[in-house]
């Protein structure tokens, strides 16, 4: 691989373009590699420089209507000044756009079950992990401080990418996700393949109707889900990141198991999911003494399909975790809520009124920064995210949430396709108004109400790999 920093620095952010999970570390990386030859500042010089040359033009047009010669001259030699330096920088500049000027949201290609959104075809899947499995490789070597990172990546990828579904229906299904399972299925029943069809048919749950269906239709066996339902997140902080973590506003929780939710887990969107599944949200049977609110909650998680902001599919946990969250009290409504130390070091001015896309800026330019300087975490393994809602809404009760006029930044996106085009809205929720701690919605990127407050916490990495 060649060394030169700017190819190292494009192989970077194509890495972090397939690995999404990790992207994070991969542009901060990047970023790192990248500032001694082009700064932040430096960036934003050329896109001025840019900018100008968009306009002058019409200034030089403007000014040969006038008949003023010697304006003509002046902008026309600036202009072809200008022109010079944006040719001349153009690779690096791009290079550049592609760490500092990151708003895109790529999902994790090898998440079968959002194939329909990521469009990328099974059948591609083996050239694309030989891709990744290439650049890694190139990188251990090229990159010597971050060759166990890239090794590690590399021999996830190696060994547990999930690529074979056409190939070999039967191989390594039974370690992966029904939906997969279901995806193989219909591709062999398409092809006549009634061989493997009936293998794959045994690596599903098995039992009558009968059994395992409600008189109503919906199902009641559950099904494990590509995030391994069953996997603790537990952690022993050290007493200094406790002191740290305190100092900027975190507080340390431990969720407890419910697996009397965890079986609502098998009634989440699916790409084979009919018209039928969403007329029998009234018919899931819930926890004996659950709330109402409750049904309302699944019934977005039955209807929308969810991503967590690593770009794998989001499924609520609902193992035993340990995590670090900013626990103050929900704002009343007119109410400033309170400015922390975390704020500060994210470059944050305020909670409210910001949009997720600045959010995840700040998240991107300093979250690695504060897991590791901060917190004296290894960022391998943890994540600043804005709060997940599955955290808010296990925490919430007792913390007092839900109980105000204001939604709460989610981890995460929800998936809707406008005119064959795949958008992403910001997950929220926590409104009082619209269910309290059931509350689940979907706002614009860009949207900067007052009602929206941001809080964060500082889980495991680990909760967002769909494989």
């Amino acid at each position: 691989m060649d060394t030169d920093p700017i190819a190292l620095v494009s192989t970077l952010i194509e890495a972090g373009s397939i690995d999404t999970v990790y992207r994070d570390l991969y542009l901060g990386r990047a970023q790192t590699l990248l500032s001694p030859l082009i700064s932040l500042e430096d960036f934003h010089r050329l896109e001025q420089q840019q900018a100008a040359l968009a306009e002058l033009p019409l200034a030089v047009a403007r000014a040969l209507e006038k008949g003023d010669w010697p304006l003509v001259k002046e902008l026309s030699q600036r202009a072809d000044a200008v022109k010079q330096v944006v040719t001349s920088e153009a690779k690096r500049f791009a290079t550049a756009r592609g760490v500092y000027a990151v708003t895109d949201v790529q999902l994790d290609p090898f998440c079968h079950s959002l194939q329909k959104f990521t469009r990328v075809s099974t059948r591609d899947l083996p050239a694309l992990r030989s891709r990744i499995v290439e650049e890694l490789t190139a990188l251990e070597q090229s990159d010597v401080p971050w060759r166990e990172f890239y090794a590690g990546r590399r021999a996830a990828f190696q060994t547990r990418a999930p690529i074979d579904w056409d190939a070999a229906p039967t191989s390594g299904v039974a370690s992966t996700s029904p939906d997969s399972v279901r995806e193989a299925a219909a591709q062999a029943l398409k092809a006549g393949d009634m061989k493997a069809l009936a293998q794959l048919a045994d690596l599903m749950p098995t039992g009558t109707p009968g059994a395992s269906e409600s008189r109503h239709g919906a199902p009641t066996a559950t099904i494990q889900t590509p995030q391994q339902a069953s996997q603790d997140l537990v952690a022993s902080w050290s007493s200094d990141t406790l002191t740290h973590a305190q100092q900027l506003g975190l507080g340390a929780r431990h969720l407890e198991p419910r697996g009397d939710l965890a079986s609502l887990r098998q009634y989440a969107w699916s790409p084979f999911s009919d018209e039928s599944r969403l007329t029998n949200i009234k018919q899931v049977t819930l926890p004996s003494g659950s709330p109402d609110g409750l049904r309302d909650r699944v019934e977005v998680l039955m209807i929308h399909p969810l991503a967590n902001s690593g770009g794998a599919r989001h499924l609520p946990m609902f193992v035993a975790e340990d995590v670090l969250v900013e626990d103050f009290p929900d704002p009343k409504d007119g109410e400033q809520p309170p400015s922390s130390p975390l704020l500060a070091t994210l470059e944050l001015s305020r909670r409210r009124g910001l949009t997720r896309e600045a959010i995840e800026r700040a998240l991107l330019t300093h979250g690695t920064r504060v897991l590791e300087k901060e917190l004296g975490l290894d960022p391998r393994v943890f994540r600043l995210v804005c709060i997940p809602s599955d955290v808010h809404f296990r925490l919430g009760e007792k913390e007092g949430w839900g109980r105000q006029p204001c939604w709460i930044h989610f981890d995460g996106y929800l998936i809707r396709t406008v005119d064959g085009r795949v958008r992403f809205q910001a997950l929220v929720g926590g409104d009082v108004r619209y269910g309290g701690l059931y509350d689940l919605a979907g706002v614009g990127r860009d949207y900067d109400s007052d009602r929206l407050v941001a809080r964060f916490a500082v889980v495991h990495r680990e909760r967002m790999v769909a494989w």
